[in-house]
């Protein structure tokens, strides 16, 4: 019977992601998605999941994990797959532990935490390693994971005091150096290393991987709602793991434009940005690694956080989703990441010289290469604002994106619905962008100009390039209260073929029949703009990786172009 439940909840999920994705111009946040989250919630407070389930699951999970774990395990090491102990609340929590058999200690610890709908053995290959090398290595399910107790807590208080019981256990039961401890994670787990880091004054360092820094921005940024990754993330919650009732309830809240304030209260409480300032004054140092394709904790909400910290930092970008440039660690394969990420923890917790803080303070992947570009600091200090102008679109053209000031005064309007501007099939596209550097493409010359804004620049002369923000402004007056806008930017070739560099969303409330200005910024990237190809920039209001502010409606949007107030384009580049 589980089995049939969970093989429903798949069912209707792949359902609603699919009347989504190709539905195009369905009520992305109605009644569908409701009653999913509906069914998930009924399925959580009616099924009771017994440890021997939980530890199938685990092992179907970890199964590749296991596999080669197995060649890391040459008897340098214990390892004890049986720890428990209790938290504040008597929720048991549960997790494995290893030690080096070599030398007698104390060692180093580094303390790894799960990603979402993962479990203590995810890391299993990279702790061996470690304790290999002299570290003793903690790694525990987060409460509503695995085999622990409790509901799932998101990085909450509840999480927090399962950390600091988790390191009474260690230096209790572990022969520990209390003042070299680490820890890390990917994704969820790094939302907890980097709150942890700030709040227990045990940690001395962490390492973040795919991780937020603002979980308000993750979830809602430019009042948007992340709709195919935010139902992604309570599916898996619910189906893995035990997942707390006010978690699908305030997601449903967002998609319904309801209490929003509320839940974003309930985010902030749960974001590492609203620790800055005591992770400043204890000075502990940080190495933060996350993808420049993520569409769940998208780049512009990690490097503010970034930028407000002033401990010692490391901060690399990479190509690829959400935790793809991560992943390959999990299964021992040496990647640049976790390379940086071992050389971090021996600097800091064993003082090895091995250059890691001569290494650039900063590196962005390029777009659809392996080259990057190296920063010794974060803004860029000597990175340049480059401004291009946006002109009106005429009768049969599109409008055009010049280095010169507009001189033309011109409404385009245009009708809500969605085009052939898009981030593509939501997940496939993001897999094949960021892992295999295959883009999504358009061609821009056939944009639907009655739904979309379209404007296009001469050939360029020298190379445009790209290196951080994008940021559209404009000046809008739309028929609906609650206009929303998706701004794609593509390189285009001689043919009108173009790859989708980066794109910004947001939506406007109580704005009806007023002129607006409209301020977007898109993702940031770095990308060389070849001599020859074109910039173009399109803008539409329907795009199947967000959520609209209630069901689609036929509203209209003027952009309006004037000498007076300038609609541009502005890149950071250098």
């Amino acid at each position: 019977m589980k089995k049939q439940k969970n093989y429903l909840t798949l069912l209707l999920i792949i359902g609603n992601f699919l009347l989504v994705a190709c539905g195009g111009n369905g009520n992305q946040n109605g009644k569908e998605t409701r009653a999913i989250l509906s069914v998930l919630s009924d399925q959580s407070q009616n099924a009771t999941t017994s440890q021997e389930v939980l530890h199938q699951s685990n092992a179907a999970y970890t199964r590749d994990i296991q596999s080669a774990f197995q060649k890391e395990n040459d008897g340098s090491f214990s390892f004890n797959d049986n720890i428990s102990y209790l938290s504040n609340d008597g929720v048991k929590i549960t997790g494995n532990l290893f030690i080096p058999k070599s030398g007698t200690g104390p060692y180093p610890a580094i303390i790894f935490v799960n990603s979402w709908a993962l479990n203590e053995y995810e890391y299993i290959v990279p702790a061996a390693k470690l304790a290999k090398k002299g570290y003793v290595v903690f790694s525990y399910n987060t409460r509503g994971f695995g085999t622990s107790g409790g509901l799932i807590n998101v990085a909450g208080p509840k999480d927090m005091e399962d950390l600091s019981k988790g390191i009474d256990f260690l230096l209790a039961n572990a022969p520990v150096n209390p003042a070299n401890i680490g820890i890390a994670g990917i994704s969820y787990g790094a939302g907890i290393s980097l709150i942890g880091l700030s709040k227990e004054p045990r940690i001395k360092t962490a390492v973040a991987m795919s991780g937020w820094g603002s979980l308000p921005d993750s979830l809602y940024g430019n009042q948007s709602p992340r709709l195919v990754w935010g139902l992604l993330l309570v599916t898996a919650g619910y189906i893995t793991g035990r997942m707390d009732p006010i978690i699908a309830e305030n997601f449903q809240k967002l998609l319904d434009t309801r209490d929003v304030a509320s839940v974003l209260t309930w985010a902030k409480e749960r974001s590492p940005n609203n620790f800055v300032a005591e992770l400043n004054a204890s000075g502990k140092p940080v190495y933060i690694s996350n993808n420049s394709q993520d569409n769940l904790f998208q780049p512009n909400q990690i490097l503010p956080y970034f930028e407000q910290l002033t401990v010692p930092k490391k901060l690399d970008l990479n190509n690829g989703i959400h935790a793809t440039a991560e992943i390959g660690g999990i299964l021992g394969i040496n990647n640049y990441v976790w390379t940086n990420a071992y050389d971090w923890f021996d600097y800091w917790l064993k003082g090895i010289q091995n250059g890691i803080m001569s290494k650039p303070k900063v590196s962005i992947q390029k777009r659809f290469s392996s080259d990057r570009v190296n920063y010794v600091s974060w803004p860029n200090p000597s990175k340049i604002e480059k401004t291009y102008h946006l002109r009106p679109m005429g009768l049969l053209s599109p409008g055009k994106i010049t280095t010169t000031t507009n001189t033309t005064n011109g409404n385009d309007t245009i009708l809500s619905g969605g085009t052939n501007a898009t981030t593509g099939v939501p997940l496939l596209s993001e897999i094949l962008d960021g892992a295999v550097s295959v883009p999504v493409t358009t061609n821009v010359n056939f944009i639907d100009r009655s739904n979309a804004m379209v404007y296009i620049s001469d050939r360029l002369t020298s190379t445009l390039k790209l290196r951080g923000k994008t940021f559209y402004k404009g000046k809008i007056n739309s028929s609906d209260n609650a206009p929303h806008v998706v701004v794609y930017l593509y390189e285009v070739d001689i043919w009108g073929t173009g790859k989708l560099i980066s794109h910004g969303t947001a939506t406007l409330f109580g704005v009806k029949g007023k002129d607006t200005d409209l301020n977007v910024d898109l993702q940031a990237v770095a990308h060389d703009f070849p001599v020859g190809s074109r910039i173009c920039l399109a803008i539409d209001n329907i795009d199947p990786m967000y959520a609209v502010p209630k069901p689609i409606s036929l509203y209209t949007t003027t952009f309006k172009h004037n000498t007076t107030n300038a609609s541009t384009l502005k890149f950071e580049s250098e």
